[in-house]
């Protein structure tokens, strides 16, 4: 049944090209959850992503309680948190709220809320049932549930903020329009993301840690982002090289262990990793492909 299914023609998320053919398989390397994805590559805009395609019921088991993005927390965070406020004030030009769309733990928001930005903060995660949690002293709302879980209660939005989130999305084209049409005149879509057309990811292939299997489910490539956001009616998309020497060292980690042995994103022993991915990054940017993007679209009307 699965060899069908994985033959059967399908439709990119991206750009919407056809898709034939037999996708490569990619195991978990980092936290072995039990889950082989298969990926398929877009003939047309270079867009990788699942075939098949998870239901979004299971998208949750692929997260364990140890997951990074759940437990970020200490000085390195705090100065990561900074460095991407820095990024997104001079988008912060008007009213509506900050939603930021994959928060985690809320640790981003709660440190924005000490800020004073003087507008609303949103965040919503991904959970099996909904939840509602105010934190901040009530600055920092938190829905968790299914995406309609959020749009039943989100106000106008100045700014969506995606950091490493757009390529966790089963049907990108689905949430983005949805989101669109919660954004105010001028307002802006941005984030940062994995790029299948890189350089590191034909250096390390199925070890290339923008795979993320099985939690990644659409890897754009540069062109195919600009494809989703021009399906979506955004403009002005923008997509620029991104400083992020935590992706190659995942890749590096994942060259010396088998799917078995997680990478640990903790210990001297990842701290040595992420002093050698230090040292390629110039490579990475200096490259014209580098293997993560920034990205950014305006909602004109």
């Amino acid at each position: 049944m699965l060899e069908a299914q994985l033959k059967t023609p399908i439709w990119c998320p991206a750009c919407n090209a056809i898709y034939h053919g037999s996708p490569l398989a990619v195991p978990d390397r980092e936290y072995n959850v039990g889950y082989l994805a298969h990926y398929a590559q877009c003939p047309d805009c270079g867009t990788l992503f699942q075939n098949p395609m998870p239901p979004f019921h299971q998208l949750a088991d692929f997260y364990p309680p140890n997951y990074h993005a759940a437990t970020a927390h200490g000085l390195l965070a705090r100065a990561r948190h900074n460095a991407r406020l820095k990024q997104l004030t001079p988008l912060l030009n008007g009213d509506g709220a900050l939603l930021d769309y994959g928060c985690g733990n809320g640790a981003f928001l709660t440190w924005a809320a000490t800020k004073n930005l003087g507008r609303p903060l949103f965040g919503y995660e991904i959970a099996d049932q909904r939840e509602v949690q105010k934190l901040a002293d009530g600055a920092v709302t938190i829905v968790r549930g299914k995406p309609a879980d959020l749009l039943d209660s989100l106000p106008s939005c100045r700014l969506i903020t995606m950091n490493h989130v757009i390529e966790h999305l089963p049907d990108p084209h689905e949430t983005i329009s949805a989101l669109t049409r919660f954004l105010a005149p001028g307002g802006a879509i941005e984030g940062q993301t994995p790029a299948a057309d890189s350089l590191e990811r034909r250096v390390f292939k199925t070890r290339w840690s923008g795979y993320h299997a099985p939690r990644h489910t659409v890897v754009f490539s540069r062109a195919g982002l600009h494809k989703l956001f021009d399906r979506v009616g955004l403009n002005q998309p923008a997509i620029s090289a991104a400083f992020n020497p935590a992706a190659i060292a995942v890749s590096l980690a994942a060259c010396t262990r088998s799917p078995e042995r997680p990478i640990r994103r903790a210990g001297l022993g990842w701290l040595w990793w992420l002093g050698c991915a230090t040292l390629l990054a110039p490579i990475d940017l200096l490259s014209g492909a580098s293997g993560i993007m920034n990205f950014r679209a305006i909602r004109q009307d």
